[in-house]
């Protein structure tokens, strides 16, 4: 029988040390894993929304255009809700899909803590923009799909939508007409006539020299 006042061995009392941290770094690898992906740091213009296909993104938009961001500004809400309106002016490279006839565009987003939104766009950056709305602003919800573009985006917008085309079509250069003299051409004759004049008057001359050269 051992005393109930026998030192606990050394060995015993680390295994069960051990075990407890372990324990307790198992739990907690639990709760991070059982976390909202929505409570992580979003990074700027990033949307944390559940992703969607670039496909899907195309049958739901109006208008699907790539520009870079060149200016945002924040604005107050009116609907109530928590945030803010965010107005970015967009200068448009390449329109996919949509009535798109000016070199910049206006593209509205939000930012609503309790919905799923993409916050301030990035200055500088472009982006591929899935919108809908009249344009004046396109409207870019967090579940639009918009995103960063990329190669790769581009490539898929491009397989579904075509090449895309810039907001302004090039001016056609106009074409340059020479004027042509239309009036009726000279006869044979009157054009030979100064030439026949000169031989005359060549021979004129040579027959004076001529008699001038006898008379001496």
């Amino acid at each position: 029988m051992i005393c109930c006042d026998a030192p606990v061995p050394r060995r015993l009392l680390t295994t069960v040390l051990v075990a407890i941290v372990a324990g307790i770094v198992a739990a907690l690898g639990v709760l991070m894993a059982a976390a909202p992906v929505h409570a992580a740091a979003k990074p700027r213009g990033v949307p944390t929304c559940a992703p969607i296909t670039v496909e899907d993104s195309s049958k739901a938009a109006m208008a699907v255009f790539s520009g870079t961001v060149t200016e945002v500004e924040k604005q107050p809400r009116t609907d109530g809700a928590p945030g803010a309106i965010y107005l970015q002016t967009v200068t448009v490279d390449l329109v996919y899909r949509g009535q798109i006839s000016t070199e910049t565009v206006q593209v509205q987003t939000d930012r609503n803590r309790a919905e799923c939104s993409l916050g301030a766009l990035a200055v500088d950056t472009e982006y591929m923009f899935f919108v809908t709305g009249t344009g004046e602003p396109w409207v870019a919800l967090g579940s639009s799909g918009t995103r960063v573009a990329n190669d790769k985006v581009v490539e898929q917008v491009s397989g579904l939508l075509g090449q895309g085309q810039p907001p302004i079509q090039p001016t056609p250069e106009q074409a340059v007409f020479t004027p042509v003299d239309t009036s009726e051409p000279q006869s044979l004759s009157r054009a030979a006539a100064p030439g026949a004049a000169l031989v005359l008057v060549g021979l004129l001359g040579l027959l004076v020299v001529g008699a001038v050269r006898r008379r001496l």
